[in-house]
């Protein structure tokens, strides 16, 4: 074979890979799911969302719901991390 024909297929090669793993990184980037917290009070009836924030959060949120909510509570509102 001429080096020609060798460089195009190694230049082939190259670009089909790179494909391949440009169309695997969209995939695992369109399927990944960023769940959320959100802290929830009952005001005058209705629910008011006082923090929404990612799941790593949680800890922080349910920290203020006990402390916090409790507080709120004391004026009728019925808080809660959802």
């Amino acid at each position: 074979m001429t080096r020609h024909i060798k460089t195009m297929r190694v230049s082939i090669a190259v670009a089909l890979i790179l494909a391949l793993v440009l169309a695997m990184a969209t995939q695992a980037a369109a399927s990944r799911v960023v769940k959320s917290v959100t802290w929830v009070c009952i005001v005058d009836g209705q629910p008011v969302d006082f923090v929404s924030a990612p799941e790593a959060a949680r800890y922080g949120i349910e920290q203020a719901n006990s402390r916090a909510g409790v507080v709120f509570g004391k004026f009728g509102e019925d808080c809660s991390v959802q």
